[in-house]
């Protein structure tokens, strides 16, 4: 899959807990300083358990320590488990009483969409923790040290959870350049689970000698004392322990139930806001979306810009409630997959995928500028022979490349079809458009078939569908080939293809009302032998190959036709 951004995605909470801190210590006028270097805005961390890119919270690391300074970033510890941030950490928090518990179920933080960090436990006992994480991003995030001073706060936070005080955190190793790449931390914290008692017993035993004994007998009586002063100062000492105890177990609990509300509550945030994007809003964290192109019964499409670097891309939002239909689900997955296979400056390029908090699927893709075949279609009828000829060309050479990856497409049609024109800014060259196969939906790939390919209907257009996949049987690439004749058919005739295996070329003899729908202008004889070929019931007939079906779109007699047309049209 050709992506634009290789340094992972961590949570919305990293951020956020550094913007809180600016305004609690600096005021809001910093705060919002900080925040435009981050290129997020205030709505969208708002949601502590949204995915943002590491290169966004690196970048926010990195401008709050040239303000502040570098070790400030390990005084956030406090909003970092805030009622603010807690959302992120409820999951650390379910089935746990203490901060060993929590340690050892670090790899839960952060939320279904997006964790933090994958931690491995490797030593763990009463007020000790020691584990390593592996690194699985671009290095270069790694180097300056910023991101691992910020897990260090996040690891001298955890005890806070529970009621105590931070704990102390030493980074053990760090290994950057050689597999696997990963670093070590220990961390080491105090219940005061013994230290009050013998405090208190020392205390004791200190100060009861120092009262006032009858002189025959100050030898004995100071020792009783000192005895009887370390009991009571021990009893003390416990009783001390068991409220910090009580104490930190009131907050725990307190804190428990606060990440549970924290995350009810965003949870209703998303549920009224369901699909409510609009232009201005920024999704996954890195694209801020901007004019609607298309909407549909599943979900929009939207220009936007990444905020990474400023290039414009196109984004697919599938609905939520479509998104947890199982069928919708897989086509998007699938022509994520498909794009990502079969790589081609004929297919769209996909850059990104994935699921948004609130359930929403997304795809993000370049953007095109110009319109669809079908959209010329009924604008324009029959098109020029020579023009249909240099279309079908590239969509063999995009055909090519897709089935070479392991993947068919299935819905090849005018409408998938796109004739891409310079975008804004750039100079039109008077070339043919570059053509463009999109929307993999229902393509089927070898190694990754799934419900979707079963769904008891055939996949396809009517018209466009070879036999064999109309009658649910095993197909090939072949069947893509069948589609290219239907679409270099309706490209000359003006209409689509004629159903159910209808005479394409019915003769003034033979021609009967109907409504299969039929040729409208005449088609020269070596066109309609290239589309008899590429559309013949039986697969053993057809072209065999993309390459093949290219070298006859080539053939000297197609080549002169267009020619003598291009002509008699001038």
């Amino acid at each position: 899959m050709q992506r634009k951004e290789g340094g992972g995605t961590t949570i919305a909470a990293r951020i956020k807990a550094l913007l809180l801190h600016v305004q609690r210590r600096h005021g809001r006028a910093d705060a919002d300083a900080f925040l435009l270097k981050t290129r997020l805005d205030r709505e969208y961390i708002d949601d502590e358990t949204r995915p943002i890119p590491l290169e966004r919270w690196h970048a926010a690391l990195v401008a709050f320590a040239s303000r502040w300074g570098r070790e400030a970033i390990l005084d956030v510890a406090p909003e970092i488990v805030d009622r603010e941030t807690i959302g992120v950490w409820t999951r650390v928090l379910r089935g746990t009483s203490t901060p060993e518990d929590a340690y050892a179920q670090l790899e839960a933080h952060g939320s279904d969409d997006a964790q933090s960090e994958r931690w491995e436990t490797l030593d763990l006992r009463p007020g000790y923790w020691r584990g390593r994480l592996p690194l699985l991003h671009d290095p270069a995030y790694e180097r300056d040290g910023l991101c691992g001073l910020a897990r260090a706060a996040e690891l001298s936070a955890v005890p806070m959870l529970f009621g105590w005080p931070r704990g102390n955190v030493r980074m053990l190793s760090m290994e950057l350049e050689v597999e696997p790449r990963a670093v070590e931390f220990e961390v080491r914290w105090g219940e005061a689970a013994g230290w009050p008692t013998l405090a208190g017993a020392a205390l004791g035993g200190a100060l009861v000698p120092l009262g006032v004994w009858p002189a025959t007998h100050a030898a004995t009586l100071s020792a009783a004392g000192a005895i009887v002063g370390a009991a009571l100062g021990a009893l003390g000492g416990h009783a001390a322990v068991l409220e910090a105890r009580r104490r930190a177990a009131s907050r725990a609990q307190l804190i428990r139930i606060q990440a549970l509300e924290r995350l009810a509550t965003l949870r209703e945030a998303r549920e009224r806001s369901e699909m409510g994007y609009r232009p201005g809003a920024v999704v996954a964290g890195q694209y801020r979306l901007g004019e609607q192109l298309g909407m549909g019964a599943s979900g929009a499409i939207f220009e936007a810009t990444r905020l990474n670097d400023g290039a414009v891309v196109a984004i697919k939002l599938l609905r939520t409630p479509v998104a947890h239909d199982t069928v919708a689900a897989d086509r998007l997955r699938r022509e994520a997959a498909a794009l990502g296979l079969a790589w081609h400056p004929n297919v769209v390029e996909v850059y990104d995928d994935g699921h948004l908090p609130d359930g929403t699927s997304y795809l993000v893709m370049e953007r095109l500028f110009g319109e669809p075949l079908g959209k010329r279609l009924v604008r324009m009828g029959a098109l020029p022979t020579e023009f249909v000829r240099q279309v079908a060309i590239e969509i063999c050479d995009a055909l090519e490349a897709v089935h070479a990856a392991g993947v068919i497409h299935r819905d090849l049609k005018p409408s998938n079809i796109f004739l891409c024109r310079p975008g804004p800014g750039m100079t039109e060259s008077g070339d043919p458009p570059t053509v463009k196969v999109l929307d993999f939906g229902v393509a089927r790939i070898e190694w990754a078939e799934t419900r979707i390919t079963n769904m008891g209907t055939p996949l396809g257009t009517p018209g466009y569908m070879s036999p064999e996949q109309e009658q649910g049987l095993e197909i090939d690439t072949r069947t893509d080939l069948f589609a290219l004749g239907g679409v270099i058919y309706e490209c000359l005739c003006g209409s689509p293809p004629p159903l159910g295996g209808s005479d394409r070329w019915p003769t003034a003899a033979t021609e009967q009302p109907s409504g299969v729908q039929r040729a409208r202008h005449p088609i020269p004889a070596p066109w309609r032998k290239l589309i008899d070929r590429a559309m013949a019931a039986n697969p053993g007939d057809r072209f065999p190959d993309a390459r093949a079906f290219k070298e006859a779109l080539q053939d000297p007699a197609l080549v002169a036709e267009a020619i003598e047309a291009r002509g008699a049209a001038g």
